[in-house]
C-alpha cells in the first residue's frame, strides 16, 4: 500500500512514524476529574494489538469484525489498529443499536467484540428464548449448555458438534452465524 501511495503521488514525501510519536488522542469523560485528552502512540497501539495476538487472539484476513462503538472510544480504537495489523475486515453497523444483530445478519461478523451491556442484551435474547422451549427442545437446549460448559472447562474448547448442529447454531445465528 506503501508503495502504490508513493506511485500515486510522488511529490509527497512519506515518512514513518517512530513508536514515540503520538498516532491519537483519546479523549477521557472527565468521570474523576476535569475531561483530558490522553496521548497514545505508535508503540501503544501496536502493543495492544500484537499482545493480543501472542495471547491466543488469532485474527486474519478471513475475520470480520462488527464496529459500532463511537470511533472515539478507545476501545474502538484498539479494535480498528487490530484489524489493521491482522488485515482483517470491519464492518460498520447501520447506526441504531437496537438493530444491531440485524446488522450481524447482513455483515456476519466472526468477532463481536463489546461492552458488557451489549452482551447482557445478547444474553436476554437468548434466555428469553431459551425460556419458551418446552419439552424435549427445552432439555436438549439444557443439555446441550451443559456439555458446552463441560468441554469448555475440561477441554479448552467449545465445539460440540452434535449440539452445535441441532441446538446452538439457532443461537449463533442471532448474531450472523
Amino acid at each position: 500500500m506503501i508503495e502504490a501511495g508513493k506511485k500515486a503521488l510522488p511529490s509527497i514525501t512519506f515518512v514513518e512514524p517512530e513508536p514515540s510519536q503520538v498516532a491519537l488522542f483519546c479523549y477521557t469523560s472527565g468521570t474523576t476529574g476535569e475531561p483530558k485528552a490522553a496521548k497514545l502512540t505508535h508503540a501503544n497501539l501496536i502493543a495492544v494489538a500484537t499482545g493480543a495476538k501472542c495471547r491466543g487472539f488469532d485474527i486474519d484476513h478471513t475475520d470480520t469484525t462488527i464496529s459500532y462503538l463511537p470511533l472515539a472510544h478507545s476501545f474502538e480504537q484498539i479494535l480498528f489498529v487490530t484489524a489493521m495489523v491482522c488485515g482483517s475486515k470491519i464492518g460498520y453497523f447501520g447506526g441504531d443499536v437496537l438493530k444491531l444483530t440485524d446488522d450481524c445478519q447482513v455483515l456476519k461478523p466472526t468477532l463481536f467484540p463489546s461492552v458488557p451491556r451489549i452482551y447482557n442484551r445478547v444474553f436476554d435474547k437468548i434466555q428469553a428464548r431459551l425460556s419458551e422451549l418446552t419439552g424435549m427442545r427445552a432439555y436438549m437446549a439444557q443439555r446441550a449448555i451443559q456439555k458446552k460448559l463441560f468441554y469448555l472447562e475440561n477441554y479448552a474448547t467449545y465445539n460440540y458438534n452434535f449440539y452445535d448442529t441441532i441446538v446452538c447454531n439457532k443461537f449463533k445465528a442471532i448474531l450472523g452465524g
